[in-house]
C-alpha cells in the first residue's frame, strides 16, 4: 500500500510509531551501555574487593604460622591468637572468594589449588602446634626442622598462586577503567548518533509534511479559490486520504457547477431570446429609474434604437395621462398597473398599460417593466362609447315612438285593420319590445362593467325577490306552457333587491325561452354545505343542453340549436352574471343527476348570505 493512499490518521500513527521506534532503539541502546559500564564499575570494585581479601588471606596465614615457628624455634610464648584466629578466618575467606569469582573457571582452578595448599599448610602447623606443646623442646624442633623444608615449599606454592590469583583480578581492576569509558565513548557516540538521526527524523517529517500535507493543503485552498473565482481548477492529486478526498470533493463540485451553468446559460439565452420575441414591451429599469435593457418590442413601439433606450430615465418616455401632464417616476405601483402616455422618439404620443414588478438579486435592486400598447383598446372603446350613445340616444328614442305608434294600430286610432294586419302589427310590436329590452339590457351591461350601476343593499328575503321575478315572467310561462314550481325558502341574504329580481328574471325569461312546451322549471333554494351560501338552481327537467353549451351558456349572443329553440340567447344570462358578480356570487351551468336518473339542464347561482 502506498503511504499517499493512507489517511491522514493513519500517516500521523506511522510518522509517530516510526519516531518512538527510533527513539526506542536509542533509550534502549542507551541503557544498554550504561549497564555494561555500571558492569565494569562494580566488576572493578570487586575485583579490588578480591585483591584486599587475597592480601588479608596472605597476611592471615602468614602470621599464623610464624606464632607457631615463633614458639618453637625461639623457645618463646608467642600469640597462638593469631594461629586460631587463621584458621577460623581462613576457610571463610576462601569461601568468599570463590563466591565472589563465580563461573570464572581459571580463578575457580586458582582458587581450588589455594584452598588445598592453605589446607595442608594448616595441617603442617597444626601438627607443629600440637608437637611443640606435647614434646620436649628439642623433639619439638627436630620435627618442625623435618616439617619446614615441606612447609615452606607448600607456603611457595601457595604464594605463587595467590600471587597469580591477585594478579587476575589486578588486571580485571586495571582493565575495567579503560572497558568504562570505552562504554563511555560508546555512550557519546551513541548520543551524536541518536541526534543526528532525530535532526534526520525531523527533516524527513518536515519534507513529509511539506510535501504530503502543506503542499496539498495548498493545492486544495487554491482549488476553493479557484472555485470561488469560477476558474479552472488543478489537476486531480492521487492518493486516498482525506486531503484527495476533499481534492475530488471540489472537483466533482466544479464539474457540476459548470454543468449547472452551462444549463442556466442556456435557460438565460432561451429566456432571452423569448423576451426578445415576445409582442409587448419589456425593460429593466435599475435604480433612479434608468433603462438598463429594453426588448426589440418596446424599441420598435417607442421608435428607438437600443443604444437609445438603454440610460434614459422614465420620466424621459412616460407621463401621467390627464388636464395636465405630469412626468412619470414608476413610484408607488409595484405589483399595480397604470396607464401612461407613451412620448415617441418623434414626439408623437401612445396609450400604454404599465406594469413592474421586482426582480432584485441580492444587493442590486432591479424591477422588470412590462408596457403594452393600448391605442387599440381606447380605439375600440371610443367606438364603443360612440355605440352605446348612438343605441341610447339615436336609436332607443325613436323604438319608443314606434312601440306606442304600434300600440294605438289595434286600437283603431288610425283607422280599422283587418284581423291579419292585427296579427302582424302583434307580431311587429312584440319585436320591437324585445329589441327595446336589449337594448335596456346593453346599457345596464355597459354601466355595469364601467361601474356606475347604482347597487342599494339591504337584508332581502330571496322567497319575496323570486316571487316578483316570477310575475313577470307568469305571461311567457303560459304562453311556453312551461309549468313553474317553487316552494318557498326562508333564506336572507344582503343584496339589491331590484337588481337581483331583474338577474332572476332574465334567467327565467332565457329558460322559458328554451324550454320545450309540456316542461316543468324547479327554482330551488337551499345553503352551500361548506360556507354556508345560499344556492337558487333554476332547473328543467327535460331540457339537456350540449356539454360545450353549458361551458359558454352565459356569455354574450350565444346561439344555440335545440329542438325547442334555434337562435340567439341575447344579454339576458350576461347581464345576469354581471349583476351576480356584482353582489359577490358566481353563475354555473351543470347537468345535474339524482340517485342516477337525469333531472335536466340547471342554472345555479350562488350568493354569499348577509352577516348575522
Amino acid at each position: 500500500m502506498k503511504f499517499s493512499s493512507l489517511k491522514l490518521s493513519a500517516k500521523a500513527l506511522l510518522i509517530v510509531a516510526l519516531l518512538l521506534l527510533v527513539e526506542c532503539l536509542f533509550v534502549g541502546s542507551y541503557f544498554f551501555l550504561l549497564h555494561k559500564a555500571e558492569e565494569e564499575a562494580a566488576k572493578q570494585e570487586k575485583a579490588k574487593l578480591i585483591v584486599a581479601r587475597t592480601n588479608d588471606l596472605i597476611t592471615v596465614l602468614f602470621e599464623g604460622g610464624f606464632s607457631i615457628q615463633q614458639n618453637i624455634f625461639n623457645k618463646e610464648q608467642a600469640d597462638l591468637s593469631k594461629f586460631s584466629k587463621a584458621q577460623m578466618e581462613l576457610p571463610a575467606d576462601i569461601a568468599w572468594l570463590r563466591q565472589q569469582v563465580g563461573a570464572d573457571p581459571e580463578q575457580l582452578k586458582l582458587l581450588a589449588r589455594i584452598d588445598e595448599r592453605t589446607g595442608k599448610a594448616m595441617v603442617m602447623l597444626e601438627k607443629m602446634k600440637t608437637i611443640s606443646e606435647r614434646e620436649a623442646p628439642m623433639v619439638a624442633v627436630n620435627y618442625a626442622i623435618k616439617l619446614r623444608t615441606k612447609l615452606q615449599k607448600q607456603m611457595e606454592g601457595l604464594v605463587q598462586d595467590l600471587i597469580d590469583f591477585m594478579n587476575v583480578e589486578k588486571k580485571i581492576a586495571s582493565e575495567s577503567p579503560a572497558a568504562i569509558k570505552q562504554k563511555r565513548d560508546y555512550l557519546r557516540w551513541l548520543l551524536l548518533v541518536a541526534l543526528l538521526i532525530n535532526i534526520l527524523a525531523a527533516i524527513a517529517l518536515a519534507l513529509v509534511f511539506v510535501r504530503s500535507i502543506t503542499s496539498r493543503l495548498e493545492v486544495v485552498v487554491e482549488n476553493s479559490d479557484l472555485l470561488r473565482r469560477r476558474g479552472v481548477l488543478r489537476a486531480p492529486m492521487s492518493g486516498k486520504d482525506e486531503i484527495a478526498q476533499l481534492d475530488r470533493a471540489f472537483h466533482d463540485m466544479s464539474t457540476s457547477l459548470r454543468g449547472e451553468e452551462e444549463l442556466v446559460r442556456a435557460s438565460e439565452l432561451q429566456l432571452r431570446a423569448m423576451i426578445d420575441q415576445m409582442p409587448i414591451g419589456l425593460m429593466i429599469i435599475a435604480d433612479r429609474e434608468k433603462i438598463e435593457y429594453a426588448n426589440p418590442t418596446l424599441e420598435r413601439l417607442l421608435a428607438y434604437q437600443k443604444e437609445e433606450l438603454v440610460g434614459l430615465s422614465l420620466s424621459q418616455l412616460f407621463t401621467l395621462p390627464g388636464a395636465v401632464e405630469k412626468s412619470f417616476h414608476g413610484d408607488g405601483i409595484a405589483g399595480g398597473v397604470v396607464e401612461l402616455l407613451g412620448r415617441k422618439k418623434n414626439g408623437s404620443e401612445l396609450h400604454v398599460e404599465y406594469s413592474v414588478v421586482d426582480v432584485s438579486l441580492g444587493a442590486k435592486s432591479r424591477r422588470l417593466a412590462i408596457v403594452i400598447d393600448i391605442t387599440e383598446r381606447h380605439e375600440v372603446e371610443k367606438m364603443r362609447k360612440a355605440f352605446v350613445a348612438m343605441v341610447s340616444h339615436d336609436l332607443r328614442t325613436p323604438l319608443t315612438s314606434v312601440a306606442g305608434f304600434l300600440q294605438l294600430l289595434p286600437m283603431g286610432v288610425y283607422g280599422e285593420l283587418t284581423a291579419p294586419a292585427v296579427g302582424e302589427v302583434n307580431l311587429a310590436e312584440g319585436q320591437v319590445e324585445q329589441l327595446i329590452m336589449l337594448i335596456n339590457d346593453l346599457l345596464d351591461l355597459e354601466k355595469l362593467e364601467a361601474g356606475k350601476l347604482e347597487m342599494s343593499r339591504s337584508e332581502v328575503v330571496l322567497e319575496d325577490v323570486i316571487d316578483s321575478a316570477l310575475d313577470t315572467v307568469f305571461s311567457l310561462a303560459e304562453i311556453r306552457q312551461v309549468e313553474l314550481m317553487f316552494e318557498g325558502c326562508e333564506i336572507e341574504v344582503l343584496a339589491d333587491g331590484e337588481r337581483l329580481k331583474q338577474a332572476f328574471s332574465k334567467i327565467l325569461s332565457c329558460m322559458l325561452r328554451i324550454c320545450s312546451q309540456g316542461d316543468t322549471l324547479d327554482i330551488l333554494v337551499e345553503p352551500e354545505a361548506k360556507s354556508g351560501a345560499a344556492v337558487v338552481k333554476f332547473r328543467a327537467r327535460k331540457l339537456t343542453l350540449p356539454q360545450e353549451n353549458l361551458a359558454s351558456i352565459f356569455e354574450p349572443f350565444q346561439r344555440l340549436k335545440l329542438a325547442s329553440f334555434d337562435g340567439s340567447l341575447g344579454l339576458g344570462l350576461t347581464l345576469a352574471r354581471a349583476i351576480m358578480l356584482q353582489h359577490g356570487g358566481t353563475c354555473r351551468a351543470i347537468d345535474e343527476e339524482v340517485q342516477g336518473k337525469s333531472h335536466g339542464t340547471t342554472l345555479a347561482l350562488q350568493l354569499p348570505r348577509r352577516e348575522v
